[in-house]
């Protein structure tokens, strides 16, 4: 019933609509594609049983398989155009697309890491050398307690605590946050490896430094992250971000309560913490398996 209905919307948009042969081709695409997802993923056949839920879990699908922003906005276009028509036509009886008009919804869902794609960034990094400790330990960080990427570039020794495993945040979103027994090694060993190597001209609390011995940048730690991505040959763009989406989801799927998640991540408001839930929702369907 689908392929029919949506043979039937091409048919009119068409020779109906007299659409260019450019926005026909884009329809069919997005259309089939959407069509595999509702089918195969939702094992939905039955147009009317389609919900805002499923079109949420589709625009998540498209960022796990690195679609592009503009992409997906397009893609969303397509589905507007596709239901409008058939709602006017009376298939439907209520449009499930017309509480996605808000194009920052595209912006929810950042990407997420999965732990095989984790492993091939590990492997990539060279550990025998101080700046690779260093980026080891980047990563580490930020997979295991979430922190944000201004919060970790901000980090002082004195606010860690090696022992507990725990870093006292300080700022808007003041809290305590914990990481894993293979942050613990890595710190420890950039600590020594970094004075070795900076020796008198290391005099800052910071604990993230560049080349000359002075606070990593912003941009800097972006290129970093890129460009192991990139050695690793992942398929799809990753930034500091993907790393804290990655740890809210993890922990979400172990069960943790959304409202102490909430505190973890030092998010003000619980909006921001419930996009976690919906991608957590999202994996259970097998999307991301």
């Amino acid at each position: 019933m689908l392929e029919k209905l949506i043979k039937e919307f091409i048919y009119y948009e068409q020779f109906g609509q007299q659409k260019s042969e450019n926005t026909i081709k884009s329809y069919k695409k997005d259309l089939e594609q959407f069509l595999e997802f509702i089918v195969g993923h939702e094992l939905i056949e039955n147009i009317g049983e389609v919900e805002e839920l499923n079109l949420r879990g589709f625009v998540l699908y498209l960022g796990t398989i690195n679609i592009s922003k503009r992409s997906i906005s397009r893609k969303l276009s397509t589905l507007r155009t596709f239901f409008k028509y058939l709602k006017e036509n009376k298939v439907i009886d209520k449009n499930p697309i017309i509480l996605l008009n808000n194009p920052s919804f595209v912006s929810k869902f950042p990407v997420l890491l999965k732990k095989e794609e984790l492993e091939r960034l590990r492997s990539v990094i060279d550990t025998t050398k101080t700046n690779g400790i260093r980026d080891r330990l980047i990563i580490e960080l930020l997979y295991s307690s979430g922190i944000r990427a201004g919060e970790l570039l901000s980090l002082g020794e004195n606010i860690v605590d090696l022992e507990e495993r725990e870093i006292k945040i300080v700022g808007n979103s003041s809290r305590t946050v914990f990481f894993s027994l293979t942050t613990k090694k890595y710190l420890k060993e950039y600590l020594i490896a970094k004075k070795e190597k900076y020796g008198e001209k290391y005099n800052s609390d910071i604990i993230f430094v560049n080349g000359s011995g002075t606070r990593l940048s912003d941009r800097s730690l972006r290129r970093i992250i890129d460009r192991y991505a990139k050695k690793a040959m992942l398929e799809k763009e990753i930034s500091p971000h993907t790393f804290r989406h990655t740890f809210g989801v993890y922990l979400l799927e172990k069960g943790m309560n959304i409202h102490f998640l909430q505190e973890l991540m030092g998010h003000t408001s619980p909006e921001s913490t419930r996009i976690y839930e919906e991608h957590m929702m999202v994996i259970r369907r097998g999307i991301n398996n």
